[in-house]
């Protein structure tokens, strides 16, 4: 009977001290998460009528003259 008490009662203890040390890390990622997505979606300061390019528009791909020619079928029943 003594050994199921104390069984429970250090149960008890683990669950709370195991709950305080994952909330301490749950905030802990989360603030740091937050932070880093608030770095990345701040708009860039600058002068009134600067403009400024995130990233290039991808080009056109061109077709070389000698990949082929296309050749228009019938299908035969």
């Amino acid at each position: 009977m003594k050994f199921l008490l104390v069984f429970i009662l250090i149960l008890i203890i683990l669950s709370w001290f195991f709950r305080m040390i994952m909330g301490y890390f749950a905030r802990n990622f989360f603030n740091i998460n937050g932070q880093a997505n608030r770095q990345k979606t701040q708009p860039k300061t600058g002068k009134r009528g600067d403009v400024h390019i995130d990233k290039q528009p991808a080009r056109d791909k061109k077709i070389k003259d000698n990949v082929g020619e296309y050749v228009d079928y019938e299908e035969i029943k």
